[in-house]
């Protein structure tokens, strides 16, 4: 499965021609190791991602290592796209290996970003996060709002974000009829028993070279560490620690839709 990925990846990648490239956290979206950041693309970008988690964490992802006996390495592939310049849309599949007859595909998680504010000079980037009833992952229903500011200094990029998770979460009311009772608000934590985003969270990245740098974050629960390569502008490689106790690392490719395909821009030089 992971080699069939990155071969679809590197066909992708002779596919499109014009890249550009800022972390991404686990599920695809733009941010750190696990927690979200404001960062936006102007060149309206598609992004894919691989990202895995040992098997200690993937049944209480990204909280706390799970000591119950057991566990199966856990598999994240995502996808997003910008539809407009405020408005993104994330998908993200996990995917447990161990357990792929057994369970299937796995559960299926989407989320929308919309940019409320572009960085200024005295003020930083401003993103709310939604996840849409009935389409989530249990484990992964998180609606924040977050706000990142870049520092340009001699030394090197500094990234500074920080953000709210809500507590609560939308879900569909079944048992009730009208528009006005098709949603209801629960605390996630009593429904899914998830803790995600659940409160205030934040971190920063140190870039001081263009291929690569170093990340801290606070997901709500709990510290995390990494590191990040740039090979080239349009992959990027990020290993980093949960809880300083397990390794997870991700693979990510991110291609313009602004631009035609290589052949196509090769035949059209061709004819000047």
């Amino acid at each position: 499965m992971k080699i069939k990925f990155f071969l679809h990846l590197w066909v992708l990648s002779g596919f499109f021609g014009c890249y550009s490239y800022s972390q991404v956290n686990f599920l695809g979206k733009k941010g750190l190791m696990t927690i979200p950041s404001a960062q936006w693309e102007r060149d309206k970008p598609l992004g894919l991602s691989f990202s895995y988690f040992p098997r200690e964490y993937s049944n209480n992802i990204l909280l706390t290592r799970d000591s119950s006996p057991g566990g199966n390495d856990l598999n994240f592939y995502s996808a997003r796209v910008s539809l407009t310049s405020f408005m993104e849309v994330g998908m993200s599949i996990s995917y447990r290996p161990s357990l792929a007859e057994q369970i299937g595909i796995g559960d299926r998680h989407l989320d929308l970003r919309f940019k409320l504010m572009e960085e200024k000079k005295f003020f930083p980037a401003l993103v709310l996060g939604w996840t849409p009833p009935g389409s989530v992952s249990p484990a992964l229903a998180h609606d924040y709002l977050v706000a990142t500011k870049n520092f340009h200094t001699t030394l090197g990029l500094f990234q500074v974000t920080a953000g709210f998770g809500s507590p609560y979460v939308f879900l569909k009311n079944d048992g009730n009829e009208g528009i006005w009772n098709f949603f209801k608000i629960e605390r996630k934590t009593e429904v899914y028993g998830s803790r995600y985003l659940d409160g205030f969270f934040g971190g920063f990245s140190y870039t001081p070279f263009n291929y690569g740098g170093l990340m801290l974050e606070y997901n709500t629960k709990t510290f995390n560490a990494g590191a990040f390569v740039k090979l080239w502008d349009w992959l990027h490689l990020q290993a980093y620690t949960l809880e300083a106790k397990e390794v997870a690392f991700q693979v990510a490719v991110q291609f313009s839709l602004n631009s035609a395909p290589r052949a196509l821009r090769n035949y059209e030089k061709n004819m000047d």
